[in-house]
């Protein structure tokens, strides 16, 4: 097997070059992406190559997402206090084209990316999962260990 060291985009490195980032796969076609939660946005870059290549990456979506957190009961509503409070916790390794938000103190949440729509996570007697969320998938039959 041959590894090799791919660096995100650096339009998700911004100025403080302090991102939080996510790799998973696209809903569809499972092709590599990445994904940003920063600066009341939401990026997603997918590999690809030609106009506006950034280190191989090409920038698939940018969704403003100040609306959708202020749906968010108690959150912060300025930019650094909100910054602070919440970070993409993951790609939903399922490709339903969900992404996981977790906040400080407000809750765990699944953002779907065509929808548009925030849900709570929350159990079903009320109370919210735990964290960190890692969205996971079995092994195939026959990848078992003997």
């Amino acid at each position: 097997m041959e590894f090799s060291c791919l660096p995100p985009p650096a339009m998700m490195w911004g100025v403080d070059e302090n991102r939080k980032y996510r790799i998973g796969e696209m809903p569809g076609d499972g092709q590599l992406c990445v994904a940003s939660l920063e600066e009341d946005a939401m990026m997603l870059c997918v590999r690809g190559k030609g106009k506006g290549s950034d280190n191989g990456w090409v920038l698939e979506r940018y969704t403003p997402m100040r609306e959708v957190f202020d749906t968010v009961p108690g959150l912060p509503k300025h930019p650094l206090a909100r910054r602070a409070k919440l970070w993409l916790s993951d790609i939903d390794a399922g490709r339903t084209g969900r992404l996981f938000v977790h906040t400080i103190g407000y809750g765990s949440f699944a953002y779907h990316m065509d929808t548009g729509k925030l849900d709570c996570l929350a159990t079903e007697d009320g109370l919210a999962y735990g964290r960190p969320i890692f969205a996971y998938f079995s092994a195939p039959d026959g990848c078992s260990s003997s």
